[in-house]
């Protein structure tokens, strides 16, 4: 559970490395889990009281994820449509492809876990039975 618990925040964090602007993530009924704000190649990530609970910092094709304290906490690596996740110590830990507006997460073993559908200026994320969890805007 905690492996799969990590795969979605790593790839929920992944989600909004490249944004320009503040990002609001809600959960499935709507209440405000938290932000990430964008400066430069810079992410920081906040939870909903405002406390920093990890940044991402992207250079080329890569984006390093460091928990609060500043410890690595896994890397993306972006080649096409195509971004593999690692956690710290380089073991897969998933893969998310991009087709169109939709992305589809799988975890190590290649099963789906979820998928992000972007419409306008706002994206769902699903689970693996098509279920929200969550939404970004």
């Amino acid at each position: 559970m905690t492996r799969i618990l990590t795969t979605i925040i790593l790839l929920l964090l992944t989600a909004v490395a490249f944004c320009d602007e503040r990002e609001t993530f809600r959960d499935a009924h709507g209440k405000v889990v938290g932000t990430a704000t964008t400066d430069g190649n810079k992410t920081v990530y906040r939870d909903a009281q405002g406390k920093v609970t990890g940044t991402a910092t992207t250079s080329g094709n890569r984006t390093v994820y460091r928990d609060s304290s500043g410890k690595t906490v896994g890397t993306a690596t972006e080649t096409g449509n195509k971004t593999t996740y690692r956690d710290a110590t380089g073991k897969n830990v998933g893969t998310a492809i991009k087709v169109g507006n939709k992305t589809t997460y799988r975890d190590a073993t290649g099963k789906i876990s979820s998928t992000a559908t972007t419409s306008g200026n706002g994206t769902t994320y699903r689970d693996a039975t098509g279920k929200t969890v969550g939404t970004k805007k």
